[in-house]
C-alpha cells in the first residue's frame, strides 16, 4: 500500500476512534474491533521489513500516522506508536525468529525495553527467562511481547565492556501472566499492565539486543540509533494530543461565555494572546522535530553514521516537542474554565494524557543535561544516548 492509500485508510478510521474515547478510557484498553480496524489499515506494518511482508516505511511517514491517530485519541496513538516500534525490531533480530514472531505482520506486538528480567543461559544457544516488567503497553491485544533482561550467571550479572550484558527476547503472549496494574492518571486506555514469567525457555533466534542492535535486514530503518528513533515517535503522540486540545478549545471558545464575563471566551484578550502563543510554540516544536529527524534519516540513508551532535539535537527536539505539547494541552484545559474539570470533557483528558508522556524515560529532564554535555564536546552520562 502506498503512503497516500495508507493515509486515506487512517483518515477513514479517525472519527470512529474519536467517538470511542470514553469507552477506551473506561475499559483501560483498546476495544477488539478498534484493534482489528487498525490491523486492516496495516499501520502496525510500517516498521516491519519488506522481506517479512511489512511496509518498511520512511520514519517520518510513520510519525505522521501516529500523530494523526493521537489527535483522535491519545491512548490509541500510544498503542499504535508502540506497535510500530515493536515492528521495527523484526529488522534487528535473527531472521528465523522474525519469521516466527511476525508470521502475522499486520498484528501488533507489545514491547518493554526496561531490562527488568533475568536470563540464564541454558547450556545451548537459548536462555531461560524470569521476571516482572511494568508498562507493557498494548499487551491486552498483542500476540507477542518483547522484554528486556540482564544475563546472569550464578546469581550475578554477566559483565561486558559496556556494563551488564543486556538482551531482549520475544515471548508468546501465552507465556506471560498479565497483572491488572494499570490504574493511572493519563493514557488510561493503553492497557500498560505489568507482565511476568518464570523459567520460560527462549530459543536463540528470538534473542536480540535493542540497545546495541545488529541489523538483520539491509534497510537504513534498522540502522538508526536506538534512542534517536524511539524518542521522536513518543513525542508525536504528545503533539497529536495537543493539536486536538487546541482545536477543541477553538470549537468551545465561540459559544462559551465565562462566569461574570460580558463577552465570549473567544473575545477575551488574555485567551486570544495565550492561544496565539501556544499555536506558535506547538508549530515550532513540531517543525524542529520533523526537521531534525529528516536530517537523521537522510544521514543514515546515505550510509553515514549520525554524529553525536545530531543525536543530541534529536533528543533536544523530542524533549522540546513533548514539554511544549504538555504545556499547550494544559493551557487549553485551563482556558476552558470549569467546563474542562468534568470527566465528560476531552480537554482534561488531553491534559492528563500529554502530562504522562513527559514522565517517559526518553523525555526525562536529565536528557537536557546529556544533550548539553554533547553539544559542549563532553560525553553523555547515560550509557545509551
Amino acid at each position: 500500500m502506498g503512503t497516500n492509500g495508507f493515509s486515506q485508510a487512517i483518515h477513514a478510521l479517525l472519527r470512529r476512534i474519536r467517538d470511542r474515547r470514553d469507552e477506551i478510557e473506561q475499559a483501560r484498553q483498546l476495544p477488539d474491533d478498534v484493534v482489528e480496524a487498525l490491523v486492516e489499515t496495516r499501520v502496525f506494518t510500517l516498521g516491519v521489513p519488506h522481506a517479512l511482508g511489512g511496509e518498511e516505511a520512511d520514519p517520518l511517514d510513520a510519525m505522521r500516522a501516529i500523530e494523526m491517530i493521537s489527535a483522535a485519541d491519545g491512548s490509541t496513538g500510544w498503542c499504535v506508536m508502540l506497535g510500530i516500534g515493536a515492528g521495527m525490531v523484526a529488522g534487528q533480530m535473527p531472521e528465523a525468529g522474525a519469521r516466527e514472531v511476525f508470521a502475522k505482520p499486520a498484528w501488533p506486538k507489545a514491547l518493554v525495553a526496561d531490562p527488568a528480567g533475568a536470563a540464564v543461559r541454558d547450556g545451548g544457544d537459548g536462555l531461560v527467562v524470569s521476571g516482572r516488567w511494568r508498562f507493557a503497553s498494548g499487551v491486552t491485544h498483542a500476540d507477542w511481547i518483547v522484554v528486556g533482561c540482564v544475563v546472569v550467571r550464578d546469581g550475578q550479572p554477566v559483565m561486558t565492556e559496556h556494563g551488564p550484558e543486556i538482551v531482549h527476547v520475544f515471548l508468546p503472549k501465552s507465556d506471560v501472566e498479565v497483572h491488572d496494574t494499570w490504574h493511572v492518571s493519563g493514557l488510561r486506555g493503553t492497557g500498560s499492565h505489568d507482565v511476568s514469567c518464570d523459567g520460560v525457555r527462549v530459543p536463540a533466534e528470538r534473542v536480540l539486543s535493542l540497545f546495541q542492535p545488529i541489523p538483520s535486514q539491509p534497510g537504513p530503518l534498522y540502522r538508526l540509533p536506538p534512542l534517536s528513533i524511539v524518542a521522536p515517535p513518543i513525542s508525536v503522540v504528545a503533539l497529536g494530543i495537543a493539536r486536538a486540545a487546541l482545536d477543541e478549545l477553538y470549537e468551545l471558545a465561540g459559544g462559551k461565555t465565562p462566569t461574570l464575563s460580558a463577552v465570549p471566551l473567544a473575545a477575551k484578550p488574555a485567551t486570544e494572546i495565550e492561544i496565539a502563543r501556544a499555536e506558535g510554540a506547538l508549530s515550532a516544536g513540531r517543525a524542529l522535530l520533523y526537521e531534525v529527524l529528516d536530517e537523521l534519516w537522510q544521514t543514515v540513508s546515505a550510509g553515514d553514521e549520525p554524529s553525536m551532535r545530531l543525536r543530541a539535537l534529536c533528543r533536544i527536539a523530542a524533549n522540546q516537542a513533548t514539554e511544549t505539547a504538555a504545556s499547550v494541552a494544559r493551557l487549553a484545559s485551563t482556558h476552558a474554565g470549569g467546563t474542562s474539570v468534568y470527566n465528560g470533557s476531552s480537554l482534561q483528558r488531553h491534559a492528563r494524557d500529554a502530562d504522562v508522556i513527559t514522565h517517559h524515560f526518553t523525555q526525562a529532564p536529565h536528557v537536557w543535561e546529556d544533550a548539553g554535555r554533547v553539544l559542549m564536546g563532553l560525553p553523555p552520562t547515560a550509557p545509551l544516548f
